[in-house]
């Protein structure tokens, strides 16, 4: 389900913890337990510093997990820019603002083999998708939405060093196959994901039992998109593009989608930011 403007939950509320989990990256814990009903895993949340108006646009910050028990969201984000910087000044007890869940999340499409594929901060909608996928947990305030549909997720995980690894420990606790690379050779092989995800495809299994799910850098996800697409497996991409709004108004996140002779620019925010990785135009 898709929420749109008039469906999102805006609140301003205390931080229950803003804790850094890597080289500039934090999880931002609130305690929102209508949000935290309501939201699937891929959907995302506007958030600002209501403490001044500079900037005084919000910016979409990816659900990461949901407690549902008490009620908390984490939504994890990199520290880069003044709004990501303002956020991470914040404490526990500060007022923080946001406004969701907004936009298209990933398909609860059964499937044997879930594979996700995160290029630096790509990670964050992983973990909630992999806890439905794997039936530990249901997300949505419909019912109806399928839980436990895969027998195995993988996670193939690139960043520039090891310091910015975040969350590695979590997946592995849900038990998700973990597979690190880092650009400098500091943990795992100094190669690209996508090379990850070659060595991953390359056992022989059949590829109509395998799903593939891609965040991270707009290049990243174009090169995984071509090895799906040359596989003939299916392939979810949540683009990255950066809004202003988050609801649709403003037009500054559209992407193109569709064929060559034939597109369109969809907004990433209302009808993303999950999309086909076959209808995406890269260029």
């Amino acid at each position: 389900m898709t929420y749109f403007a008039d469906h999102a939950v805006s609140v301003v509320t205390p931080i229950v913890s803003n804790d850094l989990i890597a080289k500039q990256t934090r999880c931002l814990r609130v305690r929102v337990p209508e949000m935290a009903r309501r939201v699937t895993p891929g959907q995302f949340f506007m958030v600002r510093n209501p403490n001044g108006n500079d900037p005084l646009i919000g910016r979409a910050f990816a659900l990461y997990d949901v407690a549902l028990g008490s009620g908390e969201l984490e939504l994890v984000y990199i520290v880069k820019g003044k709004l990501t910087s303002s956020v991470a000044q914040l404490k526990a007890g500060d007022p923080i603002a946001l406004w969701g869940p907004l936009g298209n999340g990933f398909p609860a499409t059964p499937v044997q083999h879930l594979i996700m594929v995160a290029g630096g901060i790509g990670q964050t909608p992983f973990l909630a998708l992999a806890k439905e996928a794997l039936g530990q947990q249901q997300f949505g305030d419909s019912q109806s939405r399928l839980t436990g549909y895969t027998q195995r997720v993988s996670l193939c995980y690139g960043v520039r060093s090891a310091e910015y690894l975040a969350g590695v420990e979590s997946f592995r606790e849900v038990g998700v196959e973990v597979h690190l690379a880092t650009e400098d050779g500091s943990i795992g092989p100094a190669e690209r994901v996508d090379k990850l995800l070659e060595r991953i495809l390359d056992d022989g299994a059949p590829n109509q039992s395998r799903r593939i799910v891609c965040c991270g850098p707009e290049p990243m996800m174009e090169a995984i998109a071509k090895i799906a697409h040359a596989q003939g497996i299916a392939c979810q991409v949540s683009l990255e593009t950066p809004m202003a709004c988050g609801i649709g108004i403003c037009f500054t996140c559209v992407a193109k989608v569709g064929s060559t002779d034939d597109w369109d620019y969809k907004r990433t925010c209302v009808e993303g930011p999950v999309f086909e990785s076959t209808d995406i135009l890269w260029h």
